[in-house]
């Protein structure tokens, strides 16, 4: 009999929930991934790995910059984990949940790695997003920005 194993878990970066606030109230930046990436077509938040030494707001920082030319005006550690079986690399991936906030006005210009991009409400976002986990995701976030910044967020960048 073969001696049973642990799956590996792992937690390579961030996933990001890139919020503004507009006339009509909080959106939620939602990205198509390229069909060229990993999980090509598949529409999501912003996601990246982190490289070296880099703190999650690094992280989180650069990213941003690279997939989408934003910079943040503030950046929050919410108290969720996004977390699945990544296939690729027979691996479970633990992944925080990090707030950006970006300006209003603020202007998305998509690295190759997204096909396409859309500010949403949460209602619409919760529809279009890929994966049941950003769903509750949504839901949780878009219902502590009605108090932002939420009690139990925790500043990391300003």
């Amino acid at each position: 009999m073969a001696k049973l194993t642990n799956i590996k878990i792992e937690s390579p970066g961030v996933n990001v929930a890139v919020v503004k606030k507009d006339y009509d109230g909080w959106k939620f930046l939602v990205l198509k991934r390229a069909e060229k990436e990993s999980y090509g077509g598949y529409w999501g938040f912003m996601t990246g790995g982190k490289k070296g030494d880099e703190t999650v707001a690094q992280v989180v920082v650069r990213e941003l910059k690279e997939e989408t030319s934003l910079v943040p005006e503030s950046i929050w550690a919410s108290e969720y984990l996004v977390q699945f079986y990544e296939p690729e690399f027979d691996t479970i991936w633990i992944l925080p949940l990090i707030v950006a906030l970006v300006p209003e006005d603020a202007e998305v210009n998509l690295s190759p790695e997204n096909s396409e991009f859309r500010w949403l409400p949460p209602n619409k976002a919760r529809h279009l997003v890929s994966w049941n986990n950003l769903v509750g995701s949504i839901d949780r976030i878009a219902e502590e920005l009605e108090i932002f910044p939420a009690r139990n967020w925790v500043q990391i960048f300003a």
